[in-house]
């Protein structure tokens, strides 16, 4: 075990770029500004750790292209269609909680929501294609996908909560302060997000758009969240 993890290390130091620092640096930013957010309670704060990482990110994908542009564009169109997902579970199954800071809105989602989307959805692609590119297979894509979505749902939910962005009904099973089947859904369909780049970007975005909307309100459903 110890052999493979070392083989591991050496795998991802022969094959680390420039563009995995900046996205590991700016994601380390945003992650450390939400943390701290949680005293601050600002809806500033919000659009300074996702706006400014995503800023950064487009700058270096504007020359760069590659990885991380396709992976910018996935979150783009995931964020960009979270606004309708979420009108869609409100107005079907009805509110799974509530947006507490007044913002400029696209239907119901404040602006800060759709970039705090546009954000992690890029990352958990990124990971996964970086994994894919440095010679892994697609099911080893898929997993860390997988993973990290299902890490960022359960810590990044929380933060916001506890930086009282917004808040959620109560629920029989939840990690903190989230019901447990949200980022359950996101890891479910993020796994599929590497074996979906066959597909054209936006293709592939929306596929995995609808199987989060899919996924996450049949598990509220069986997790008897939804109704409301």
């Amino acid at each position: 075990m110890l052999i493979g993890m070392r083989a591991t290390w050496r795998r991802i130091a022969q094959n680390w770029n420039r563009t995995d620092t900046i996205v590991f640096a700016v994601n380390t930013l945003a992650l450390t500004i939400f943390i701290a957010n949680c005293w601050w309670d600002s809806v500033t704060a919000a659009y300074v750790g996702s706006v400014v990482p995503l800023a950064i990110q487009c700058a270096h994908a504007s020359y760069r292209g590659g990885e991380i542009r396709e992976a910018l564009i996935f979150g783009g169109v995931v964020g960009g269609m979270w606004p309708a997902g979420e009108w869609a579970v409100v107005h079907t199954v009805g509110w799974w909680g509530a947006y507490l800071k007044p913002d400029l809105a696209i239907l119901e989602t404040p602006l800060y929501a759709v970039f705090i989307a546009w954000l992690a959805s890029t990352y958990c692609v990124y990971v996964g294609i970086r994994v894919h590119a440095v010679g892994y297979g697609l099911m080893i894509a898929s997993v860390i996908s997988a993973t990290s979505a299902l890490a960022i749902g359960a810590l990044g939910e929380n933060l916001f909560v506890w930086a009282g962005l917004w808040r959620y009904e109560a629920a029989a099973l939840r990690f903190g302060a989230v019901p447990a089947f949200i980022p359950v859904s996101y890891g479910l369909s993020y796994a599929a997000a590497p074996f979906v780049r066959r597909l054209p970007v936006w293709q592939g975005a929306l596929a995995i758009t609808l199987a989060m909307l899919v996924v996450s309100v049949g598990l509220g459903l069986a997790a008897g969240f939804f109704p409301r």
